[in-house]
């Protein structure tokens, strides 16, 4: 077997060890340019054994800023580093986040880089988090509904009541005082609902039908004024779900995008199939989530001081918005065994995606 260059003392069986490390390395030497591939360094980056050799490590697409920062750290301050969730610009494949370990050998003058995919971990941390919001959204529509909705009639009838003995001056008041019961009864009623049992109705749906209903729905109402553009892979199969529960999600994703960009919308849809996403289901069993729906808007953003609690019941970052959508939307992907994630653009926007088990893997119980 002739061992690659880079690690010249390294044992055959050294490099078979590398070689079964489910992540990319790469020999790095003092010019910052690759000088050894070892491992799943050619499937994780895209490129092939040949071309990585010589190539400078800044020419990496998706990794090479952040990993020559890495290594010439690592280098100076000779003492192994790592950097964790780091973000792939752009994503290599279907891999968003990589964690990178960079650890200097200096009798060989080459630093050992380490590049590990994050896609699995990400996702099962996000879907946790899913999972948490939509828990905590019953547990206040439960106490909400009980506590609140009761007394509402009482204050809406004793307000009418004075009306008839008030003049018109003061009649506005208890108008006034009739509107914003009505209001707060509105949104009881919309937590009541996330309190209710979700529909078991599980079943085969083809969500470009799914999608079609939703922007015909909005092109023809909200979003009128919009531009819509739809990018679908029609090769998709069937996904695990609900027609008219996968209907209001994404009419809610719509609207969100929609809302977002202040009357100058421009919002992208496309579907994909994945590969790498799986999540651990309720029967203790890993399950892939391979079918992507992104909705990509031209809003500003999300918030930073959301971010990291979106899909939670009252978090907002809209003007009179009730922050129950967003928790709807992942009580209902939740209920499929799928998961909601959204994160801003470097270019500008926010762009949400969500993952869908096929039908043919069989239902969550």
């Amino acid at each position: 077997m002739t061992l690659p260059e880079g690690l010249p003392y390294a044992s055959e069986k050294d490099h078979k060890i590398l070689s079964g490390l489910r992540q990319g390395v790469l020999a790095i030497d003092k010019d910052n340019c690759v000088s050894a591939v070892y491992a799943h360094s050619e499937s994780i980056l895209g490129r092939s054994r040949e071309s990585l050799i010589g190539s400078p490590l800044m020419a990496l697409s998706g990794v090479g800023q952040a990993a020559t920062d890495l290594v010439e750290r690592a280098r100076q301050e000779n003492a192994p580093l790592n950097s964790y969730d780091v973000r792939c610009q752009p994503a290599l494949g279907d891999i968003e986040l990589v964690d990178l370990h960079a650890n200097p050998v200096e009798d060989e003058g080459v630093t050992v880089l380490s590049v590990l995919p994050r896609r699995i971990t990400a996702f099962l941390e996000k879907k946790s988090e899913m999972d948490a919001a939509a828990r905590s959204v019953s547990g206040l529509a439960s106490m909400l509904a009980h506590e609140i909705k009761n007394p509402l009639s009482g204050i809406r009838g004793a307000a009418q009541l004075m009306g008839r003995a008030l003049d018109e001056k003061h009649l506005q008041l208890t108008e006034l005082i009739c509107k914003e019961v009505d209001r707060i009864k509105d949104l009881v009623d919309d937590l009541e609902s996330f309190n209710a049992p979700v529909e078991q109705n599980i079943e085969s749906v083809n969500i470009h039908e799914v999608l079609d209903h939703v922007l015909n729905l909005a092109a023809a109402g909200f979003a009128s004024d919009a531009v819509i553009r739809p990018k679908f892979d029609p090769s998709l199969p069937p996904v695990l779900g609900n027609y008219d529960r996968l209907v209001q999600v994404f009419l809610n994703l719509i609207k969100n995008a929609y809302e977002a960009a202040e009357g100058q919308a421009d919002i992208t849809v496309t579907t994909a199939y994945r590969h790498g996403i799986w999540i651990r289901g309720a029967d203790g069993k890993r399950k892939r989530l391979p079918v992507e729906v992104a909705v990509i808007d031209n809003g500003p953003g999300i918030p930073e001081n959301i971010k990291g609690h979106l899909f939670d019941p009252f978090v907002t970052g809209k003007s009179g918005g009730t922050g129950l959508g967003l928790s709807m939307v992942a009580r209902y992907v939740s209920n499929f065994g799928g998961t909601v994630t959204a994160d801003n653009l470097p270019g500008g926007g926010a762009i949400f995606r969500v993952q869908l088990a096929l039908f043919e893997d069989g239902s969550y119980d």
